[in-house]
């Protein structure tokens, strides 16, 4: 694996950590994939089930890397980087795994689209998030024209997008941006993992059947209803309901294992 994407292991949890500390975790090409292919590689792993999220060095992610911006792309090579980019989405959104994003310093442009990507947010009081696209000529992307409203509003959003202003962890909780926070940067990467554990101890195939109908959208009551036919009588067979069943009348804690 890169350098530029670090992963350790914590149990069934991975902490994947952005490590290019000279640009406060900008999403170079190289960075974008590596860790493309680590969140990749991570879903498809029977001994992960949760993922949680970090930057190096007192940063969570500055967003695209400005550096990489001076040359002219012609529009094949910006295609393919959004190409790019949006495997990272897809890995955190669609995948099987849930995602906690610990953030401290900055989330900056493609840095707040993986923080609104994530299920869960966790900040440091350093914690700062900007939706910086409009200082630079573009629109967000990476999935926040759609993850944000999700998350903080259509009237939040808009504010955010069109202001380019800086949002700091207090107020990004008080918007519903950030889902928890603590008092001191040393704390944060322990709630991360609390978090982390606290998700990867239920049936694997729940949480990822749950996390796909969220990222595919519930528009109606007819399609929960669709869903839940297509879904729930799968999950009726499996062999983690079972023993879920059976650890319950046994009054003892069930032992899950994806299948």
């Amino acid at each position: 694996m890169s350098d530029l994407v670090l992963l350790e292991r914590q149990g069934q949890v991975a902490l994947v950590t952005l490590n290019n500390p000279k640009t406060r975790n900008a999403l170079s090409r190289d960075l974008l994939h590596a860790l493309a292919e680590c969140l990749e590689s991570l879903n498809e792993d029977p001994q992960c089930r949760a993922i949680v999220l970090a930057g190096a060095n007192g940063h969570f992610c500055s967003g695209g890397d400005v550096s990489g911006m001076t040359a002219e792309r012609p529009l094949p090579v910006g295609r393919a980087r959004m190409m790019l980019g949006h495997r990272v989405v897809r890995a955190m959104l669609r995948g099987t795994k849930p995602v906690i994003a610990a953030v401290e310093g900055y989330a900056a442009g493609a840095g707040l689209s993986l923080v609104a990507a994530a299920d869960y947010v966790i900040a440091a009081p350093s914690a700062k998030f900007v939706s910086s696209f409009a200082k630079v000529g573009l629109v967000p992307d990476l999935g926040l024209l759609w993850t944000l409203p999700q998350r903080i509003g259509l009237a939040q959003a808009r504010r955010l997008f069109y202001s380019a202003r800086v949002v700091q962890a207090d107020e990004a909780q008080s918007l519903g941006l950030v889902d928890q926070s603590v008092d001191d940067v040393a704390q944060l990467q322990g709630a991360a993992l609390e978090i982390a554990h606290e998700f990867q101890a239920n049936a694997p195939l729940s949480v990822a059947l749950t996390r796909m109908a969220l990222a595919r959208g519930i528009h109606c009551l007819d399609d929960a209803l669709a869903y839940e036919m297509d879904n729930q009588s799968a999950l009726y067979l499996t062999q983690d309901h079972r023993e879920a069943v059976d650890a319950f009348m046994n009054k003892r804690a069930p032992v899950f294992k994806g299948l």
